[in-house]
């Protein structure tokens, strides 16, 4: 169990004469949503009345930066610390799962007597301890992965670990969701945390939202993600007409932010870059926030992802100690519009995709300028108060800046990395009574001798190409408790390849395992507007492959075939399902 150095206060602003109690926290994170999709920053096909409302009426935070994609962010909204620091550096391959002793805003409200929930996408670890339930939340309904691949009527987890089917499209069933617990816990204090995969690939939206923009002569995209939008929209203003019937609102915390620049070339008020890039555009999003006692508000300076734990704590009187090293820091008074005494501060970005390097696209952000650095040695400074389309190199002109930028970054690195180290996922538990089944996701694996997944191992993927017994996929595990451990598999194969046989191996112990059993997988019909790069999704075979008695431990899971398969076979793995059955 996590020890949390967190200290109880019971009222934000102390008892008053009304009876005030703590606030609620109602936090919005949307998926790929730009700075530029919405009608309040000036998008003008775009129809999202409800946010923009919020907006005009609230505290709105005009330079909010986060990071490049999606699960970076994450770890740093819930953390208040740089993700490299929380062990998150990417989106997929385990270097999107956070570190399981990092403090979440969750565990922070749970701490505090708060009730703790999350629907929609988490993307920071999808076995326990790092998983929303590892990491503090009471109810969870939604996936962890870093992308789903069906909106309509699809199949989501709850926090026991079982996947539920669903009616309908996928945002407004997690809103559906996200109000449930907020009804049943309206008598109690509640953080509800709504992480909406929308508008994510793949593009998915009812022809109702659709087709209006269709109409307008946008491209599919565009015209799906604006309707994806739109979509949110009205469940923004759902949930605040729930808590207005509640009489919650108006002591109620609630945050409207996106985790990255928009995923493709659109409106995007003119920056430069989109999701990806460490451009102003990749990273700069909106952020809106109402807190009880605020007033309208609008605040120019540098704010981040890091800033909302130490923010919301201070909103909620929860003192933070010292020892969680959080990274940002509290935006009250800015929000209050006190802010003669505010530093100005640097905001700093690491971007990679498959390969660690301290710059394959690294920023540094003052309040003047953007530097940008990538591993082609491009690197490029930019006066953002003068020039905030980045339009004119100032790197030439500018040396002595290029220079001290280019030291703070390097001392933050290495500061954030232990010496430039790049940060190594913990190895996946097993046998936690808390969890008893542990997924093994092809994804999560590494694979040998040619074995190689379909597509470039994102989330969803699976593997394949098992030539003979040389070809592996195998996983770093720890066993936390002695027990018998039965295997299953998730596969596919066509009755023409049957017979070879399966081995999984974990330490010295094998399980051998004949394939007799054909399973003929079928996608699943996906109604996409645009075509989409991501693996669709399929129906898979399920087979029990045996127990195994495992001491606690550290170990490798390996599965290969036996040489006589066939070469041209097609055999495809999904993943290895482990159960604890008993504990000794």
């Amino acid at each position: 169990m996590k020890v949390l150095n967190l200290i109880y206060i019971f009222l934000l602003f102390g008892l008053t004469a009304f009876g005030q109690q703590k606030p609620n926290v109602v936090m919005i994170l949307t998926d790929d949503q730009g700075y530029g999709d919405l009608g309040v920053t000036g998008n003008p096909h775009i129809s999202t009345p409800n946010i923009d409302q919020f907006a005009k009426e609230n505290v709105t935070l005009d330079h909010f930066l986060v990071n490049a994609v999606c699960a970076p962010t994450r770890a740093s909204l819930l953390t208040g610390r740089y993700n490299l620091a929380t062990g998150v550096n990417w989106v997929t391959r385990r270097k999107e799962v956070m570190n399981a002793d990092e403090v979440t805003l969750a565990e922070l409200f749970k701490s505090n007597n708060y009730q703790t929930g999350l629907f929609g996408k988490w993307h920071n670890g999808s076995t326990y301890p790092h998983n929303p339930v590892g990491q503090g939340f009471d109810t969870f309904f939604g996936f962890c992965s870093g992308h789903w691949n069906n909106y309509f009527d699809t199949e989501l987890e709850n926090e026991k670990g079982e996947y539920e089917k669903t009616e309908g499209y996928i945002t407004d069933v997690l809103t559906d969701r996200a109000i449930q617990f907020i009804e049943k816990n309206k008598d109690e204090n509640f953080f509800c945390f709504i992480p909406y995969n929308a508008p994510h690939a793949p593009f998915q939206v009812g022809d109702e939202y659709y087709s209006k923009y269709e109409k307008m002569g946008l491209d599919e995209r565009t015209a799906a993600v604006y309707g994806m939008c739109e979509n949110i929209d009205d469940n923004v203003g759902r949930l605040i007409a729930k808590l207005k019937d509640l009489g919650l609102y108006e002591n109620t915390i609630f945050i409207y932010t996106t985790d990255n620049g928009p995923n493709g070339e659109r409106y995007n008020a003119e920056m430069r870059g989109k999701k990806a890039t460490v451009h102003e555009g990749g990273v700069r999003v909106p952020l809106f926030i109402k807190a009880p006692g605020m007033k309208k508000e609008k605040v120019e300076q540098l704010t981040a992802h890091i800033d909302i734990f130490p923010t919301l704590a201070e909103l909620c009187s929860i003192s933070v100690p010292d020892t969680l090293e959080i990274h940002g820091k509290s935006l009250v008074p800015l929000m209050k519009g006190k802010d003669k005494n505010w530093e100005d501060r640097i905001i700093y970005t690491h971007n990679q995709p498959w390969h660690f390097e301290e710059a394959p696209a690294g920023a540094v952000r003052n309040e003047q300028y953007r530097l940008v650095m990538s591993k082609e040695n491009d690197t490029t400074l930019y006066n953002m108060n003068i020039d905030p389309s980045q339009l004119n190199d100032l790197s030439k002109s500018k040396p002595e800046v290029v220079k001290e930028m280019t030291a703070d970054y390097h001392n933050w690195f290495m500061d954030m990395t232990n010496g430039g180290k790049e940060p190594l996922a913990e190895k996946i538990q097993v046998g936690h009574k808390e969890a008893p089944k542990t997924v093994l996701a092809a994804v999560d694996g590494t694979t040998r001798n040619k074995v190689r997944y379909e597509g470039k191992g994102w989330s969803n993927d699976w593997v394949k190409n098992f030539k003979n017994k040389k070809g592996v996929i195998q996983w770093d595990i720890k066993v936390v408790e002695d027990g018998d451990y039965n295997f299953d598999m998730l596969y596919s194969c066509s009755e023409a390849f049957v017979g070879f046989k399966l081995m999984i191996e974990v330490g010295d112990k094998i399980i051998t395992k004949q394939i007799q059993q054909a399973f003929k997988t079928q996608q699943i019909e996906s109604p996409d507007r645009e075509e989409r790069t991501e693996v669709h999704e399929f129906t898979w075979g399920d087979m029990k492959m045996g127990k195994i008695h495992l001491k606690k431990g550290k170990y490798k899971v390996k599965v290969r075939v036996s040489n006589d398969i066939n070469p041209a076979n097609d055999f495809r793995l999904k993943e290895i399902v482990i159960n604890s059955t008993q504990q000794s």
